[in-house]
């Protein structure tokens, strides 16, 4: 038997009704929806519901993500009584993985959420960005080109290493242009601007960064239930870092790639990935085609992910 790994989606997938068949499966997990919405200040099972773009909102998208992620896997963990041997989250995912692992409390983990998206939000209005993934190039060509041009066009840094033939980088949205075309004239396969409100994980980042910095000055971080591994090194976090980590994680790029190596070289062989899409689990297969990966994003995917746990030996 192999060891397991839990990992937690990001941003960028979410969609109308999120979360929804997880209070319908369990109603008792509306309180979890209820208190999110006292934190907020607004109705989020009316955000859910909908059926307009709203939920596309960062401001919406990340405390409705992070939901949907939490109850998923308490669901899972009260039917199956996994133990995973190590958990990550990709961005956004990683405050889900904090609250998984107990490092913060329920309110603690979603108060968090919407500072950092309040956060995001502000910066983004005062100091525009673009991102845009870079598809089939070698990494160091293209942290080359970024350094290039923002010597002399503008800030664009290398913003997610995903995995092998993927990354995203992030700037001011001349340089992120600039760096495609570079990209693509140095044999890039593809570039895509992606679809966001912000050059996240960016020195653009670094106004969001101080405010979130305040407001973990009034936290005090519990020691990870498991390995954490975090998205600024790669690393498992001591928990004397996690604090500190946090704001540096909005100007820090997204080290997904090391973290799947990483998690592997200490011996993990199985990934459940928790959360809208399987994303995260075509990235671990790009990175090493040995690693064995599922999905639970809906109701529908449950009995399927417990009898994959069954039968690599995760439960009885």
């Amino acid at each position: 038997m192999g060891s397991l790994a839990i990992l937690f989606a990001g941003q960028g997938n979410q969609y109308p009704h999120i979360g929804l068949d997880w209070v319908k499966y369990d109603p008792r997990l509306i309180k979890y929806v209820n208190e999110i919405s006292l934190i907020g200040g607004f109705n989020l099972m009316e955000i859910i519901e909908a059926t307009d773009d709203r939920i596309n909102d960062t401001f919406y998208a990340q405390p409705a993500i992070v939901l949907q992620s939490i109850l998923a896997y308490k669901v899972l963990a009260c039917e199956t009584k996994i133990v995973p041997k190590a958990i990550a989250g990709f961005s956004l995912g990683e405050y889900s993985a904090l609250h998984v692992a107990k490092v913060f409390d329920f309110q603690q983990t979603m108060s968090l959420v919407f500072e950092r998206a309040k956060a995001m939000q502000s910066c983004s209005s005062k100091i525009p960005g673009s991102m845009a993934a870079i598809l089939g190039l070698d990494t160091k060509v293209i942290e080359s080109i970024c350094e290039e041009i923002s010597k002399n066009i503008g800030t664009v840094v290398c913003a997610n290493y995903n995995c092998p033939g993927q990354l995203v980088i992030s700037g001011e949205k001349e340089a992120v242009l600039s760096a495609c075309d570079a990209c693509k004239t140095a044999g890039a396969k593809r570039t895509v601007i992606l679809n966001v409100s912000g050059a996240f994980h960016s020195p653009l980042m670094s106004l969001a960064a101080e405010r979130l910095k305040a407001v973990l000055s009034g936290y005090k971080a519990q020691s990870p239930l498991y390995p954490l591994y975090s998205n600024v090194t790669g690393l498992p976090y001591q928990t004397s870092e996690i604090i500190d980590y946090l704001p540096a994680h909005l100007v820090s790029p997204v080290r997904f790639e090391a973290i799947i190596k990483n998690m592997m070289n200490q011996g993990i062989t199985h990934f459940i990935e928790i959360g809208p899409k399987a994303t995260l689990s075509a990235f671990v297969k790009k990175i090493n085609p040995e690693a064995i990966t599922i999905n639970l994003d809906s109701v529908s995917d449950l009995e399927n992910v417990k009898g994959w746990l069954e039968f690599h030996g995760f439960i009885e």
